[in-house]
This record gives C-alpha cells, structure tokens and sequence, in this order.
C-alpha cells in the first residue's frame, strides 16, 4: 500500500461507488470500508482529510430482511420434512434466533444441561454482542434426537461433513428457500455468458426468521431488555426498532380501557363530599384547624364511605 497514491480525488471514489452499477447496498460496503481504511491510515502517513469521507451513498434502505409469516414458516416446513437438514436448520436457526454467521459452527458443545433442563448456549461472532443462553425447544429436541449428527456441528452438507463457512450455509439456506417456494424470478446478467438471464432469488432469509421471533416476542408483551437479551442486541436502539411500534399500539388500547375502567367506577361509586380534611379558617402566624376535623379510625365516617367504595 506504501507504494501506490492514496490522495485520490472525488470523482476516484465516485468512480469506485458507481462501479457496482445496481448494487448500491455493496456500493456502501466498500465505501464504510474505504471510510474506515483512511480513518486507520491517517496515523501511518496517508491522507488526514481524504475526499472519501465527502462521497454520499446512493443505497436506500428498504426495511432490511422480511419477517417470516406462520404461513410461510408452513410452507418451508411442508416441504421440508422430518429428518432433512433444511427442516434441523430451520428449527435451529427458530431456536437460536440468531445470525447466519453464528450457525455453521453450533454443535453438540453449545447443549448445555441445567437442573434437567436443555440449553442452547454461545458467544455470537458478531464484535459487542452478549453471550446468549436458551432454552431448546421441543421441536429442535425432536429433530435431533431422531438422527445422528456430526461431533462438532449440528449443520453438515450432503457429505456430511460441516459447511466451510457460513456464506457457503448461507447459499444453501437459499437454495431451501427457493425450494419451498418463497422466492421470485428476476433478470439478472450471468458474469460467465454476459447475458441476461432469467434466475430466481430466494425471497426470505434466516435474518427473516430472526426478525419474526423479535415481532413474536414484542407481541407477547416482551420489553426491549427481553428482546435485547434473546437477540444478543449490545445497543438498546436496535431492539427498540421491533418494540416500538407495538407497544405504542398495545399501550394506546390499555390506556383506551383504562379511561372507560375508570369512567364505570365513577358511575358507582358514592361521591365523596365530606372527606374529613383539615380545614384552615384564619392564616396568621399560627393554623387555626375547624371544629369539624374528623378523627382517623372506623368512628370516622369517610374512612366508612372508603371501605365501601373500595
């Protein structure tokens, strides 16, 4: 690196950006790359105030991965049978609500017995992530307890032997996917012939899944420190982003029932002229208390107006 020019000009990482064409979300990737080569070199003798920190992105974001619908889950899992490794992955990944980075490398290591009880234990990948432990579910329980499986991972290949890497598990979750028939025929041009080419590309991915089990427990009431913990989230606003939305609406329903609640009670209970409250006549340099105070205990009639309201 020492022996090329790093001073490049604005239109050189434009040039770079524009190179991925229609792949504006790898575009990004080696622009945050480059961002942080340049962060890194200006202590070694590269450019303090390179032009690569002035280059926008021209990606926009559209929502990130789908989250899966029990429909769709269905659908997977009836083509998919028992005892086939897209089925053992599917319920795994279900379990681990994990990233696809984490899964090549789960095996009988991560089962942990506590008190009787089955966990699945790890250290996600993922730099800043929390240790994650859960339980096993019945369904992953099934699955594994009806078929043998490699000593160090649970996912293996049609050889059995592991996945060499997550992006190679990544590619045949894909292909399970497109399988079961979540997926869509798009154009794309084939860098061997050049041509374009009709080809389909899988609609749903194991982030999907992972997503789907954050919606399912924000459903259920779960807080952003349950979602946190189950998503091993280091960040408090990553978890607020499946949170926020439904509680605000759960929240919006409660508060309705709650006014009409109290509205009812209103209705029936007595009103409360006399409470038996100190009452100041005359403010001077002493408080002069009305001959009407009421002692506290059961001789008091407000306290009896209370129990019967309560």
């Amino acid at each position: 690196m020492g022996s090329l020019n790093a001073d490049l000009p604005t239109e050189a990482f434009i040039w770079i950006r524009d190179s991925f064409e229609a792949k504006t979300g790898a575009a990004q990737t080696c622009l945050k790359a480059l961002r942080a080569a340049y962060k890194w070199g200006k202590n070694y003798g590269f450019p303090t105030h390179s032009n690569v920190f002035g280059v926008e992105s021209n990606h926009k974001c559209k929502g990130g991965a789908i989250a899966w619908i029990p429909e769709e889950e269905s659908m997977f899992l009836d083509r998919h049978g028992p005892g086939t490794m897209a089925r053992r992955w599917f319920y795994l990944a279900e379990n681990m609500a994990g990233r696809i980075g984490d899964m090549n490398s789960i095996g009988p290591k991560n089962i942990l017995l506590e008190d009787g009880y089955a966990f699945l234990a790890w250290q996600p990948k993922k730099k800043g992530s929390q240790a994650v432990k859960v339980p096993v579910m019945p369904e992953l329980a099934e699955e594994l307890a009806a078929s043998t499986f490699h000593d160090d991972t649970f996912l293996t290949i049609s050889s059995g032997r592991p996945f060499a890497s997550s992006g190679s598990l990544d590619n045949q979750v894909r292909s399970w996917i497109i399988q079961a028939g979540l997926c869509k025929v798009v154009e794309e041009k084939n860098p061997k012939t050049m041509k374009m080419e009709k080809v389909k590309k899988a609609t749903r991915s194991q982030h999907g899944l992972r997503k789907a089990v954050a919606l399912e427990l924000a459903h259920a009431g779960g807080t952003v420190y349950e979602i946190m913990a189950r998503l091993s989230h280091s960040d408090m606003k990553t978890s607020e982003v499946y949170a926020k939305g439904i509680h605000r609406a759960t929240l919006a329903v409660s508060g309705y029932e709650r006014v009409q609640d109290a509205r009812k009670n209103k209705e029936s209970v007595p009103t409360r002229e006399n409470r038996g409250t100190l009452g100041i006549t005359k403010l001077n340099n002493t408080r002069v208390l009305e001959e009407k105070w009421q002692p506290v205990g059961e001789s008091n009639p407000s306290f009896q107006v209370e129990n019967l309201a309560s």
